[in-house]
């Protein structure tokens, strides 16, 4: 199971990300078609490399440090990390929940939602070159009138 700690060094805002967040993370950036389940290998060389274009949750700053989450367990003091984020509402994980599953990313409330079935946002990805797709209007009326672009280059027509 391949886990990374990001940290950004204006607000000091840190999270630990596993295989799927790391992978919505470079999909917002372009680097990501939308493969089912993309090597671990490929994430890590991606993360590594482009881990200065991630951007902030909390205060929108570009360039997330990127380390390995059991190297930094302790912090200089001795003590237990700041709290872990939830990777999907952002707020602590309780410290009873990191006690029981040290290696949790989500909230008891969060986790339970995936565990029903609750889907959160997801995103739509150019097929052609592999950038978000927004959604617009266009010229037509109706339910035709809202139509997806990509957010790439303005050669890809999609």
């Amino acid at each position: 199971m391949f886990s990374a700690q990001l940290t950004c060094s204006e607000c000091q805002w840190r999270t630990v990300c596993g295989e799927e967040q790391v992978a919505k993370r470079l999909r917002k950036l372009g680097l990501l078609r939308r493969a089912a389940e993309p090597p671990v290998e490929m994430l890590q060389e991606l993360l590594i490399s482009h881990g200065s274009q991630l951007k902030c949750d909390q205060c929108e700053a570009v360039g997330l440090a990127v380390s390995d989450p059991a190297v930094d367990e302790f912090d200089e003091a001795g003590d237990w990390q700041q709290a872990i984020l939830c990777e999907v509402c952002r707020k602590p994980i309780s410290e009873e929940r990191l006690e029981f599953m040290p290696k949790a990313t989500r909230c008891v409330k969060c986790q339970s939602a995936e565990d029903r079935g609750e889907v959160e946002e997801e995103f739509d990805y150019c097929p052609k070159c592999g950038s978000l797709m927004e959604l617009r209007t266009s010229r037509g009326g109706g339910i035709t009138r809202y139509k997806l672009f990509c957010t790439g280059s303005p050669s890809c027509r999609v």
